[in-house]
């Protein structure tokens, strides 16, 4: 059996721009599957990154991801949103418990149960743990970007101050579960039950993110899990969807892909007839390719009613340093020409 390409491996794992020819690559199979324990916090981790609103150059600012059998490495993106703030300590808000104040009334912020095991690498990477009673094993590592002068343990005092200037008691170093974090996860232990089943195919998600950058053309991507199922929601700046197939092949590949099939599809973008147009929805459903039943997967692509007007997003992405390459085939011809005129204009006021 012949390996199989760097080509092909850098589209499930790296940078659009074919820069990351890590560790992850050396491997015959690109995704390895997680274990249990390791799926459901990467799930996990994938949910509260996920749901952010903000542009980052890559989909949830993960640069690229490596793996080895026991853990998994992110590489961060510096920056979100249009002022530019730090990405890193971005992710320390989404993902480390702190307790509120009591009485406050206010949810647990983070990941129940994560901690911090060490920083390494000259402070460039972030070693991080899960508490498990049954004594599995569960990490990640996050690596800051190349180019980022600080290292983890300033931005990690800078969210303890936060927390402890705003009423919130840091959890992320305790060394067994607070009982504000025990009181969350047994709050509804159908959910969790159902939130573990699933974990795999967030997993398998969040381990081929780069699929969102290398194949498609989606400027903008959501991802959560919503009680029933993993729903994916992303905008793209063409007036039809034309970049989804490519996507849905490599998420169903028999050998590449996730456990899943393609089930129900709604959407008329490849039909001669179809009138071009804006503000439409293609949806896709997906059937899990596992004993389990209630792992689906939902896609739902929305070509935006902003026309060639996506100023604000070119700008917000190019200040998050999104690779120029990729800007050309996620928003169409006019648009970034439009964007430009509009900042040589601003330029000569």
């Amino acid at each position: 059996m012949s390996r199989p390409s760097s080509s092909r491996k850098l589209r499930y794992w790296a940078e659009s721009t074919g820069q990351s020819r890590r560790a992850g690559l050396r491997t015959n199979h690109p995704v390895p599957s997680a274990a249990p324990a390791q799926a459901l916090l990467e799930s996990r981790l994938l949910e509260r990154l996920g749901t952010s609103s903000n542009l980052c150059a890559h989909p949830f600012g993960i640069a690229s991801v490596t793996s080895t059998g026991t853990s998994l490495t992110l590489h961060l993106d510096p920056y979100l949103g249009q002022e530019r703030y730090s990405f890193p300590e971005h992710c320390l808000s989404r993902l480390l418990p702190a307790a509120p104040a009591p009485g406050s009334g206010d949810d647990l912020p983070g990941i129940p149960g994560l901690r911090v095991s060490g920083i390494e690498a000259g402070g460039r990477q972030l070693r991080l743990h899960m508490l498990d009673s049954l004594g599995r094993a569960a990490g990640l590592v996050l690596a800051l970007p190349s180019g980022q002068a600080e290292g983890w343990e300033e931005v990690e005092r800078r969210r303890r101050h936060w927390c402890k200037d705003n009423g919130l008691r840091p959890l992320w170093t305790a060394p067994r579960l607070d009982p504000v974090e025990s009181a969350y996860l047994y709050a509804c232990p159908s959910l969790e039950r159902s939130r573990a089943r699933r974990a795999a195919v967030g997993s398998a998600l969040l381990r081929r993110i780069a699929l969102f950058h290398t194949v498609a053309a989606f400027y903008r991507v959501q991802c959560w899990d919503d009680g029933d199922t993993w729903k994916i929601d992303a905008r793209t700046a063409h007036p039809r969807a034309v970049w989804h197939d490519q996507l849905l092949q490599r998420l169903c590949h028999p050998k590449w892909g996730l456990p899943v099939n393609l089930s129900q599809r709604f959407c008329h973008c490849a039909e001669p007839d179809t009138p071009y147009q804006w503000n439409h929805t293609c949806a896709f459903y997906f059937d899990g390719n596992t004993t389990v039943k209630d792992d689906p997967l939902y896609l739902r692509i929305h070509a935006s009613p902003e026309g060639r007007d996506y100023d604000r997003q070119i700008k917000t992405l190019r200040q998050a340093g999104a690779p120029e390459v990729w800007m050309t085939r996620a928003f169409p011809r006019q648009a970034v020409q439009h964007h430009d005129q509009q900042y040589r204009a601003e330029q000569l006021r």
